[in-house]
């Protein structure tokens, strides 16, 4: 942590110097800097090390890094449109909405989910079939067997994609091939 200041202090004091402002060429820091700086920086290989030489342009870079110095100002006039609104970021403590997609993955006898809880609306449900034997599957609503969502008969090997409107609640997948869901070949999937 020491050395992280240290290199901040070293780069501040560095941005502010009049003579690097100025000139057009190098500002130079000295032997005597350059070993000082090495002798609090054990492992100057890895951390921000005040080299002898500092370049313009490095300097420039770091103003426009830390917000100081002379940057580009743009005077949109009196006649010129507002700028367009940004879409608003959340905030900081505020969960990120469950995607929504999920991927089925079909085996002798048992269904994977890629992840158990999606988002609401138009959710992207993907059957792929890693099994040796055909498979299908059924979206219903949990306690009920009426479809939502059928998906074919695939071989093993393949996928097939679809998309399903899902409204908040718990979804019951399965195989509606003879005996598979009796087998194991269901799972529940949450929607919020």
């Amino acid at each position: 942590m020491r050395l992280r200041l240290v290199a901040l202090a070293a780069l501040l004091a560095a941005l502010t110097l009049p003579e690097a402002a100025t000139a057009g060429t190098y500002a130079p820091v000295g032997k005597a800097g350059y070993r000082a700086a090495h002798k609090v920086c054990k492992q100057w290989a890895r951390c921000a090390v005040i080299r002898h030489r500092r370049k313009p342009v490095a300097r420039r870079r770091f103003e426009r890094l830390l917000g100081v110095g002379p940057g580009p100002s743009v005077d949109p006039g009196p006649g010129s449109a507002p700028a367009p609104e940004q879409p608003q970021t959340p905030a900081p403590g505020t969960p990120a909405p469950p995607p929504r997609f999920v991927s089925v993955a079909a085996r002798e006898f048992s269904l994977t989910l890629s992840r158990p809880l999606v988002g609401t609306g138009a959710v992207t449900v993907e059957l792929r079939n890693s099994g040796e034997d055909p498979h299908n599957l059924v979206v219903s609503p949990e306690g009920t067997h009426s479809p939502l969502a059928t998906f074919s008969e695939i071989d093993p090997g393949t996928y097939e994609r679809r998309s399903v409107a899902l409204a908040p609640g718990r979804y019951q997948l399965w195989c509606s091939l003879e005996f598979h869901e009796g087998l194991g070949m269901s799972t529940t999937l949450r929607v919020q």
